[in-house]
């Protein structure tokens, strides 16, 4: 019986210490930055944004407004995990239609 509790507790230990480890990796990788560019109709699961760069982003949250052929600004920081495979995904915080598509 003994042994049952050190048990429980060593797991309760670990689960709170990936726990943490993955928030400190949230938080390391929550550096906002803004691009312009186009939304595309590259997407399948996610909306999908082509930087001035050439880059492709896949956009979460906050771009259901948008359309293919829009000019947008957007604001955010990279996914660590996501649904969206299409390609890197950002976590908007803001967009901005510059322009709209036609």
């Amino acid at each position: 019986m003994k042994n049952l509790i050190g048990a429980g507790l060593a797991q309760k230990i670990a689960i709170a210490g990936v726990v943490l480890a993955l928030a400190g990796c949230s938080f390391l990788q929550k550096e906002n930055f803004t691009v312009a560019g186009e939304i595309t109709d590259q997407g399948q699961e996610c909306v999908t944004f082509r930087a001035e760069d050439g880059t492709l982003y896949a956009l979460a949250n906050k771009a259901s407004r948008v359309r293919p052929g829009d000019k947008v600004r957007v604001t955010g920081h990279l996914a660590l995990m996501t649904t969206c495979s299409e390609a890197t995904t950002l976590i908007v915080d803001k967009i901005v239609v510059l322009s709209p598509g036609n």
